[in-house]
């Protein structure tokens, strides 16, 4: 019995792999099938991880030389950040980003100051939707007084330009919290962004923000407007312009209310001032040379206004590229009268 068995079992264990191999086949288009669709539904969106790696050594007026990450002399402060992206189909899209600061000396959390946060995701965290309409934010995002100003200035976005530490950004900060922003979309170089952030987010003082940009060829010129309730308003302009191996700059700046720590409490500052800038190109060596002077120096504090001194600042600083992702820098700061000075390296990923 047991050796009819053992050969039914050879002569059927065949013909059972051959009924597998041809249900196999039959499948295999449904399969090839399936998987494309799965391959295109799945390249609508993508998550990808990204950041800025800075770091050097350096010194601040009144400090030592030391490690810097975050201060005011690095080009910029490190970051890493998660950015997504899904196609909704008919030009539709939605994205969000996140970013959060690193102090490369320890790896702790902070700000551009070099100072300790509590939030986690400081320098984005937002959700939006574009489309032909423009684009729609909602979260803790850039002002657009502050891409309108970093649009003209002659580094770009970086920490140790003298005239972003002397104005912020046209009076602001760079990010605004529980922020809504509209931008139009591109029309012929043109565009506009507006931001909104409601009193119930703002200390029971709703803030606006605004910018009006063209930026096509070589040209790039911006105004920038922001105002907070009960405030003066602050605003600012200026262009941009690149010959190919050099570039120009120039902007004005008026602002209202700037929060300085060493002022008493209660002030209501006016400051203003112009600046100028040039840059120029030598293979990967870039040499940028940034000045600013104020006309306007002023505090009020109970109807009687102070005047503060009047200051001539820059920023010199070159760069040499390694790759286009790395590159070593130098910078020289003059601040309120004191030097500033930095060596270091960056690499983006």
């Amino acid at each position: 019995m047991h050796t009819v068995f053992r050969a039914l079992q050879r002569v059927y264990s065949p013909l059972t792999l051959i009924g597998k191999e041809i249900q196999m086949k039959k499948n295999l288009p449904a399969l090839a099938v399936l998987t494309l669709l799965c391959g295109a539904a799945y390249a609508q969106s993508s998550v990808t991880l990204y950041g800025v790696a800075d770091v050097g050594i350096g010194k601040e007026a009144g400090q030592k030389i030391g490690m810097i990450s975050g201060y005011v002399v690095n080009h910029t402060t490190s970051y890493i950040g998660f950015r997504g992206i899904e196609d909704l189909g008919g030009g539709l899209k939605a994205g969000f980003k996140l970013e959060q600061y690193i102090n490369l000396r320890d790896g702790a959390v902070i700000q551009p100051n070099h100072q300790l946060l509590k939030t986690n995701y400081a320098r984005a965290a937002n959700v939006w939707l574009e489309g032909g309409f423009g684009q729609f934010k909602m979260g803790q995002s850039v002002t657009p007084s502050h891409s309108a100003m970093v649009a003209w200035n002659i580094f770009g976005d970086v920490n140790y330009s003298s005239t972003i530490e002397r104005y912020a950004s046209v009076g602001q900060a760079s990010r605004s919290n529980s922020q809504f922003s509209y931008k139009t979309p591109v029309f012929s170089g043109f565009s506009a962004e507006i931001a909104f952030v409601t009193k119930a987010d703002n200390n029971d003082k709703a803030k606006y923000d605004f910018n009006l940009m063209y930026d096509n060829g070589p040209l790039v010129a911006a105004i920038a407007y922001n105002k907070i309730k009960d405030s003066k308003a602050n605003y600012a302009l200026g262009a941009k312009y690149n010959f190919g191996m050099f570039a120009l700059s120039a902007g004005y700046y008026d602002t209202r209310d700037q929060i300085f720590p060493a002022l008493p409490a209660g002030s209501k500052t006016r400051m203003a001032g112009y600046s100028i800038g040039g840059s120029v190109d030598f293979n990967n060596i870039t040499l940028a040379l940034e000045l600013q002077r104020q006309h306007k120096s002023e505090y009020a504090l109970q109807n009687v206004t102070y005047k503060l001194k009047k200051y001539t600042e820059g920023t010199l600083a070159a760069k040499y590229a390694l790759s286009k992702r790395t590159f070593i820098y130098a910078d020289y700061l003059r601040l309120e009268g004191g030097n500033n000075y930095g060596l270091g390296i960056q690499h983006r990923f």
